[in-house]
């Protein structure tokens, strides 16, 4: 056999063992980056499970503060039957924002057009008429949706 025969075959045999090690890293990076993905994603459902009780914490104390209230003697109706709607859509809203199914407003905006006869467009007319509450609605997150309903029970008390 010739010298370049040889030394061809000594190269694509350094190349199949340079491959097939760069490979073996390669599949070795890809299970610890799968390994931190799993772990991330746990701690996320976890994460996500303590935001949520502490969010139905939250929305218990307004549903009993939303019971409390007298709604004979309140002026503005349709305001007191929107606030409603808005803290019995929060166990929805919580759930589906906490668990990342959808951003609070497409939750809550689910909810009303399944399980309302309030439509969307009324209930944005009727609750959000003041800045704080159009910001608090802008804001997008559980915080600000359960300050919202906050904001909603002090104007009626």
């Amino acid at each position: 056999m010739s010298m370049t025969v040889v030394g061809g075959i000594v190269f694509s045999v350094f190349l199949m063992i340079l491959l097939f090690v760069r490979g073996e890293n390669i599949k070795r990076e890809l299970k610890r980056a799968n390994s931190k993905l799993e772990s991330a994603s746990r701690q996320k459902t976890h994460l996500g499970g303590i935001v949520m009780e502490l969010a139905k914490e939250e929305q218990l104390m307004l549903k009993e503060r939303m019971a409390r209230i007298q709604t004979a003697n309140t002026p503005n109706e349709r305001f007191v039957v929107c606030t409603r709607l808005l803290i019995d859509a929060s166990d929805s809203v919580i759930s589906d924002a906490a668990l990342g199914n959808r951003t609070v407003k497409k939750a809550f905006e689910y909810y009303i057009s399944h399980f309302s006869d309030i439509p969307f467009t009324e209930f944005k007319a009727v609750i959000l008429q003041e800045k704080k509450r159009q910001q608090l609605w802008a804001g997008d997150n559980i915080h600000a949706y359960l300050e919202l309903c906050k904001s909603c029970i002090s104007a009626i008390e």
